[in-house]
């Protein structure tokens, strides 16, 4: 029942234009720092409590992640034309999350490591310290929860705006 009720509300919250790409801003605050050489020790440990901490860690321990693809509607549900999905719809989506799963573990070193490179390149260790003890005290927790449910409630909320704008700004679109 949970994960039904998981898969429902994760179809409210799908905006209709999920695979548009996102809106980069113009100037950037912050430039990667561009770190080629492997981490030390000391900032591997960093790297890992950093993933565990904005919650990429059990994703990718998990592969949760892949989870879009068992959703119905998914690529995993592709019906021949005209025929209905007759399955049950919980048990359909813990099927095709078991086989996707069960691939994606062969996969999970490699995703690990494009994970660890990427936070490796991006921050200074001196920078992941200072984000690792921000994001693991009280106050970054509150940040990550705030900010995950600021997105999903006012992305909800202002679902029919979006759908006004975008209506509007078709018809005002020049001949």
């Amino acid at each position: 029942m949970k994960t039904l009720l998981l898969l429902g509300f994760a179809a409210l919250l799908w905006p209709a234009n999920s695979f548009a790409a996102p809106v980069q801003s113009t100037q950037t605050l912050a430039p990667s720092e561009r770190i080629d050489e492997p981490p030390s020790p000391s900032k591997l440990l960093l790297i890992r409590r950093f993933l565990r901490a904005i919650g990429r860690q059990d994703q990718l321990d998990t592969g949760s992640f892949l989870e879009r693809y068992a959703v119905p509607g998914g690529p995993m549900w592709q019906t021949a034309n005209g025929e209905g999905v007759i399955e049950n719809l919980e048990a359909s989506f813990e099927k095709r999350m078991t086989a996707l799963t069960n691939v994606y573990a062969k996969y999970q070193a490699e995703y690990q490591q494009a994970y660890e490179d990427h936070v490796n390149w991006e921050f200074t260790e001196a920078e992941l310290a200072e984000i690792v003890g921000f994001l693991e005290r009280p106050v970054g927790k509150h940040f990550l929860d705030g900010r995950w449910r600021m997105e999903a409630y006012v992305g909800t909320n202002t679902e029919e705006l979006e759908e006004q704008i975008v209506n509007e700004a078709m018809a005002n679109l020049p001949k």
